[in-house]
């Protein structure tokens, strides 16, 4: 009877290992580590789109035959490929190489590769683009297009208001708990990214939007299982794609094209900061980790403490009436520092012009 060898880690044939297997494997691990459902369904949907542009180019899908040159041929894939007659935006590209990425690093960290294969593969530029938020007049478009004297505008109006007053993201008030929100105290917790709870208070002007909505026109939850603070006037819970749908017709309504729920965070960080906010209590607030994220707010807040402060000019409130002569040549001063100041160049007499030496031209001989 022929006897079964005892293998080792070290003798699996991990090279020979299927691309589609191994990122089943690390779907299983990214839940394990307990990440949000939409992250862990990004890096599915990431690594099923490098396998497909893999086999669809006739390159084999196994382990041993996948490293960096695959991948910088697959970026350069994305960054050439067309959607709708547009290319894809760098920021899409940016993401779809860091989810390969990490899941190239976990290949490394797990055993199934010696090293990471893509430790050299730096991401691609990102354009900066600077986010404008919101304008006061904006704000004030979008609160008068909603009627808050019944339930559907009351609710939104609530929605609007939390979310411009907290920063919160789209998936933080959809899933916002009734308990979780403190409305005496103006406080909420907050489930954010990595299940961390943080919590954030909100402004009077806030609280009484909430009062409003909760008090007189939150309708009862269908059934016990429904706990979430904002609902539909059926009573379930309102999905982040309701409160999207909601944009969109406030976009319409109101012509503000370029509004989305994440801008009302951009513009609650921007006013945040412009208000004297501290960056490092915008941090806690936000829900970011590093100050990395934050910066760019600091940035856009300076640039419009900058243009507001424009009106402040020193030398506007001056009023010199000689800078005032806008539109005609300066014609000298009694002090004739300038005395050609005013004058054609052919007119000027020859002793005034200089050669490029500084030296004055030679005289004419009599």
């Amino acid at each position: 009877m022929a006897s079964r060898r005892n293998y080792r880690w070290q003798d699996v044939n991990k090279s020979g290992l299927n691309l589609e297997t191994l990122a089943q494997h690390f779907e299983v691990f990214n839940r394990s580590e307990n990440k949000s459902p939409r992250t862990v369904e990004w890096y599915r949907q990431v690594l099923a789109l490098f396998i497909r542009w893999l086999q669809s180019g006739g390159h084999p899908t196994s382990l041993g035959t996948v490293g960096q040159d695959e991948v910088r041929g697959f970026i350069l894939h994305l960054q050439e490929k067309l959607v709708n007659g547009h290319p894809l935006s760098s920021h899409t590209v940016c993401n779809r190489v860091r989810a390969l990425k990490a899941f190239f690093s976990w290949l490394a960290g797990e055993g199934y590769t010696g090293e990471d294969r893509l430790a050299k593969v730096r991401m691609p530029k990102a354009t900066q683009q600077l986010i404008e938020p919101l304008s006061q007049e904006e704000v004030d478009r979008l609160f008068a297009a909603i009627n808050p004297d019944t339930a559907l505008g009351s609710r939104n109006t609530a929605v609007l208001a939390l979310m411009l007053d907290t920063g919160l993201r789209l998936s933080e008030v959809s899933t916002l708990e009734e308990d979780d929100v403190h409305l005496e105290e103006r406080y909420i917790k907050a489930m954010g990214k990595g299940a961390k709870e943080r919590m954030v208070a909100f402004g009077a002007t806030c609280q009484r939007a909430l009062l409003r909505y909760y008090h007189h026109f939150r309708v009862e939850p269908a059934h016990g299982g429904v706990t979430t603070f904002f609902l539909t006037l059926d009573g379930y819970p309102m999905t982040g794609q309701a409160i999207k749908s909601m944009m969109d017709r406030l976009r319409q309504a109101t012509g503000v094209r370029r509004l989305h729920p994440h801008l009302m965070r951009h513009t609650y960080a921007t006013r945040f900061l412009l208000n004297g906010g501290d960056v490092f209590l915008l941090k806690q607030n936000l829900g970011h980790s590093t100050l990395a994220m934050v910066e760019r707010y600091r940035h856009i807040a300076s640039r419009q403490a900058a243009l507001a402060s424009q009106p402040f000019s020193p030398l506007d409130r001056m009023n010199s009436p000689a800078l005032r002569r806008t539109g005609r040549r300066y014609a000298g001063n009694s002090l004739g520092i300038y005395p050609n100041a005013g004058k054609p160049r052919e007119a000027r007499p020859r002793s005034h012009r200089l050669w490029r030496g500084g030296h004055r031209p030679p005289q004419p001989q009599h």
